[in-house]
């Protein structure tokens, strides 16, 4: 019986648990915001003054209206004084074209800017002119949009109950002739449809159309933005409330909006729900800063209403923490002398600390005789380790002398046999001749040579042509072919290993030429692995 009630109360509490995380992530995102906002506003910068270059650069006047009613349209929520600006310079342009009814779009435009700030007066004047006069057909419907705004607008300051109902049906009269004049489906379209299920109080319908300007707005857009706001005062649940003002904050901040509702209202709810500190900064370092710099009446006014109560709360907070923080202090004097008089203590005991310790200095006595043991030990051992190196550089002048007495064996073999030949030719007899001719070729002697080097060679360094080949890139391996054990690089390198690096020295053992040597070792460079000018003694390194 009471089990289905305590499943549906612990999916309430899930539900209620993962909601406010996600708040507490979007809050991150708005706080993170707001502080990339100089950024966003040098983005919105960068737009308009695009904008403006090429407004520099017109001289034909409509275009020239063109270009000042989209900065208006630009600064429309970020500063009225630039939005007046710039309409001003629209309707010299319409005056410049000769266009009368763009001139009535600005006009129109001009009171939609005063009334929204605050000015309703100076927006009364402006349509008191046209309420009378023939409205041309292509500002019917901006005409239409100020009225609407007009009477809408100036609902909430009517003193009179009488005042309220003639400016409700004012408002009612001219959003029934919008309709016929905004397309069906539109952001504007169903902004109106919304207002109508508003005023009815039918939340279901006002929220269908809400979410519906959401669906057809670009996120973090400024209809994103506004369409978000309505959205989240169709909930009466206050974490959802909560997460559409602060999507609808991201969005204005992101636009380099500063006339904006939101983060007033998110201001006043975290100040509600006990964020005193995010209230305050949220009012006092964004929304009146913005509001001021908008320059308008309104919204200034509005902040004020809740300003001074979120600064109290915000003061007594930063008086309740200073309280505790000489709470605190004062508990830290106390534990000061605590600790003055464990200090006392400690003192006495490091007499008894003393007396230890000269029975361990006994033992670290003992432990350093150890040491120096040891360390005599070790030095034998590098004295050792050292007779080996000098042991094996001796291994390698006798296998580098090895190499010379044969190589000096086959030049000298070389010169032998051209001696016998050229005396042959100056009239020795022609059967020493053809017996010398008959004998192996000197290349044969050349490739026993390179083959004795190879193996004495490896069987010393076995592993020489594994380590050698791990120095190189991959793919740029040597590997000797055939019955080969070294190549002529591996040869060279053999050689630089054995600590023969002069080319001409290398070229004479191995009866290249030296430009051929230089050319091998400046190759295989190019192949190493890492850095070219160590590659040699890398070589020289291997074990």
């Amino acid at each position: 019986m009471y089990f289905p009630r305590i499943k549906l109360l612990f999916t309430l509490l899930l539900v209620l648990s993962c909601s406010g995380e996600e708040d507490r992530q979007l809050l991150e995102i708005l706080d993170k915001t707001l502080e990339n906002k100089p950024l966003y506003e040098g983005y919105f910068n960068d737009k308009v003054n695009v904008l403006k270059e090429v407004l520099n650069e017109q001289t034909d006047p409509e275009q020239v209206f063109n270009l000042d009613m989209r900065l208006a349209d630009a600064y429309r929520a970020n500063c009225k004084d630039s939005v007046l600006v710039y309409l001003t310079q629209a309707r010299e342009a319409a005056g410049k074209a000769g266009r009368p009814d763009l001139a009535a779009i600005v006009d129109f435009r001009t009171a939609v800017t005063y009334v929204k700030a605050g000015y309703a007066v100076e927006a009364n004047d402006i349509l008191e002119h046209y309420r009378n006069a023939d409205i041309p057909d292509i500002a019917l419907r901006s005409y239409y949009e100020a009225e609407h705004t007009y009477w809408g607008e100036t609902m909430a300051y009517t003193s009179t109950p009488e005042s309220y109902d003639n400016k409700l049906k004012n408002r009612d009269l001219y959003r029934e002739k919008l309709f016929g004049l905004t397309e069906e489906g539109s952001w504007h379209w169903h902004n109106l449809k919304r207002e109508v299920f508003h005023e009815v109080s039918d939340m279901e319908n006002t929220r269908k159309h809400a979410r519906a300007m959401l669906d057809v707005s670009s996120e973090n857009s400024r209809e994103y933005a506004e369409a978000a706001y309505y959205y989240a005062y169709t909930f009466n649940e206050p974490e959802e409330k909560e997460e559409w003002l602060i999507r609808s904050a991201i969005a204005d901040i992101m636009c380099g909006t500063r006339d904006y509702s939101s983060l007033n209202d998110l201001s006043g709810l975290m100040f509600r729900n006990g964020d005193i500190e995010r209230a305050f900064r949220y009012a006092a370092d964004h929304c009146m800063v913005d509001a001021l710099y908008f320059n308008g009446k309104l919204r200034p006014w509005q902040i004020t209403r809740l300003f001074p109560e979120i600064e109290s709360a915000y003061q007594e907070k930063h008086q309740r923490q200073n309280r505790i923080t000489l709470t605190l202090l004062l508990c830290l004097a106390v534990l000061f002398s605590i600790m003055l008089v464990l200090v006392g203590f400690l003192y006495r005991r490091q007499h008894i600390i003393e007396a230890v310790r000269g029975k361990l200095q006994d033992s670290y006595m003992e432990i350093d005789n150890r040491n120096r043991e040891l360390e005599e030990i070790n030095s034998r051992l590098v004295k050792l380790n050292a007779r080996i190196q000098e042991s094996d550089k001796v291994k390698q002048e006798y296998i580098g002398l090895f190499l010379g007495m044969v190589s000096d064996n086959i030049s000298t073999f070389r010169k032998y046999r051209m001696r016998v030949l050229k005396y042959i030719r100056q009239g020795n007899t022609k059967a020493i001749t053809d017996e010398i001719e008959q004998q192996e070729p000197i290349d044969n002697d050349i490739l026993e040579f390179y083959k004795m080097f190879d193996q004495a060679f490896i069987s010393i360094y076995p592993d020489f042509v594994e380590k050698f080949n791990n120095l190189l890139a991959d793919g740029a391996e040597i590997v000797p072919k055939g019955d080969d054990i070294l190549t002529p690089e591996l040869r060279i390198f053999a050689l630089i290993k054995l600590g023969i690096t002069d080319s001409s020295r290398i070229a004479s053992l191995l009866h290249y030429s030296a430009n051929t040597i230089y050319n091998y070792r400046a190759k295989t460079k190019n192949r190493a692995r890492g850095s070219r000018d160590s590659f040699e003694d890398a070589v020289r390194n291997i074990e």
